[in-house]
């Protein structure tokens, strides 16, 4: 009977364990299934002190791996001395109080968290005016703490501006990034290569470059002692496209001053008459200081100097000045010899006279056959009517010397400031065109 009591005991005993274990492993079950991305989300965030650096140990370096991209160069303000970027900034670092082992949550291995929800933040600092407030971004975390966010944001940088070469310009602006609350020695910056579309989408603007360089540096605390930092900076190089300015302003410049000189000097008839081309000239300069107007309008007011397309104009102006006075003095001088009568200078006359010396002794012989008064009067007669065509024979032919020689000189002269122009516009662009 014992036995039998045993027996019952012993059966009743197993039982229970069995039971007891489907029990327990119906709630392993459960407790698996319930184990989603929200219940590994509230167990990471739930006793996570935001306010410190995310590592165990104090003396340890926190390392952040930074990798700024530009996406777009949006304007170029060069009146303001700024320039806007669409720029994406990722960063990276591992965080130890958010780390997980995947067996135990379902596999999971990524979770992504808000930055608002995401306690810790990693205060990076730049030198620039943000339009695009930084709370709005995720935060990517790994199983094993690598933490990864990005920042996209539309950014005004403020960039000095070298226009000596406008506008075949390239300016190299510096973007400084770094953390406010963090020295040296908490944390360390890993830079990685930038990126930098092959096509620029804007119109004016090519992005060369965009360079780092990471550096550490001192600044003084007001307890007498030094605070150590390291700071990144970004160069940023950009080179203009100069067709527009070329075909609006160059070309133009160039052709205006050049058939501005040819008119000039050319006769105003057939016959070489002179006329003042004085209104031409001024035409030519009010047209000239109205681009100078347009150059200096788009360019900031530095102190580093005249544009080179500004000091072109400029210097266009005063080939037009010049070009302009020379045509005045010839004509001046044209028109005083002709009212004074001037007889043209030794080697005037022999570069610009042809030889045609009017005779009247064949008509004299034929009045030696006649009575002696009446040949004496015929001879004195002639004698007048010849010294009348002297002079009016000298008269015209210094007034046609005179003619060639001015010719000449307009032709001179033209050929001169043509040269000149050319000359000119050729030194000063020959490096950035050819």
């Amino acid at each position: 009977m014992y036995s039998r009591i045993s027996h019952l005991l012993f059966i009743s005993i197993l039982s229970f364990f069995v039971i007891c274990e489907k029990a327990n492993e119906a709630v392993v079950v459960e407790q698996k299934e319930d184990r989603n991305e929200r219940e590994l989300a509230k167990h990471l965030l739930s006793d996570y002190y935001q306010y410190t650096r995310p590592v165990r140990n104090y003396s340890s370096v926190l390392n952040v791996t930074v990798q700024p991209q530009i996406y777009n160069l949006v304007e170029v303000n060069e009146q303001n001395e700024q320039i806007k970027i669409l720029l994406w900034f990722p960063q990276s670092w591992k965080d130890d109080y958010l780390t997980w082992d995947p067996k135990d949550w379902n596999g999971i291995e990524r979770i992504k968290f808000q930055s608002p929800k995401y306690g810790f933040r990693m205060d990076i600092f730049s030198i620039l005016e943000e339009t695009e407030p930084l709370e709005n971004h995720n935060a990517r975390v790994r199983y094993d703490g690598r933490v990864e966010v990005d920042f996209n944001k539309l950014v005004d940088l403020t960039c000095p501006m070298s226009v000596l070469s406008f506008p075949f310009d390239v300016q190299l602006c510096a973007l400084q990034f770094g953390s406010w609350s963090y020295q040296a020695h908490a944390i360390s910056f890993n830079v990685l290569d930038t990126f930098v579309p092959k096509k620029s989408k804007n119109s004016e603007w090519d992005i060369v470059s965009f360079n780092a360089t990471k550096m550490t540096t001192k600044y003084g605390d007001t307890l007498g002692g030094f605070n150590v930092y390291e700071e990144i900076f970004y160069y940023l190089e950009l080179r203009r496209k100069p067709l527009y300015y070329i075909v609006v302003i160059l070309l133009p410049s160039f052709l205006i001053v050049t058939v501005s000189n040819v008119g000039l000097f050319t006769p105003h008839g057939v016959h070489g008459d002179r006329e003042e081309h004085v209104s031409l000239g001024l035409t030519t300069m009010l047209t000239m200081a109205v681009i100078l107007d347009m150059v200096t309008g788009q360019m900031p007011r530095s102190a580093e100097g005249i544009p080179l397309l500004g000091m072109y104009v400029l210097i266009e102006f005063v080939i037009s000045v010049i070009a302009v006075l020379v045509s005045v003095v010839i004509i001046f001088a044209h028109e005083r010899m002709l009212y004074l009568d001037a007889t043209p200078p030794y080697w005037v006359y022999k570069l610009f006279s042809d030889e045609c010396k009017m005779s009247l002794e064949e008509i004299e012989e034929d009045f030696c056959s006649k009575p002696a008064d009446l040949v004496q009067e015929l001879r004195f007669c002639m004698e007048e009517i010849k010294r009348y065509l002297d002079e009016q024979e000298s008269t015209e032919k210094n007034r046609i010397i005179w003619q060639r020689f001015f010719s000449w000189a307009d032709i001179l002269f033209s050929i001169f400031f043509f040269v000149a122009n050319c000359l000119v516009t050729f030194y000063m662009f020959f490096e950035f065109i050819f």
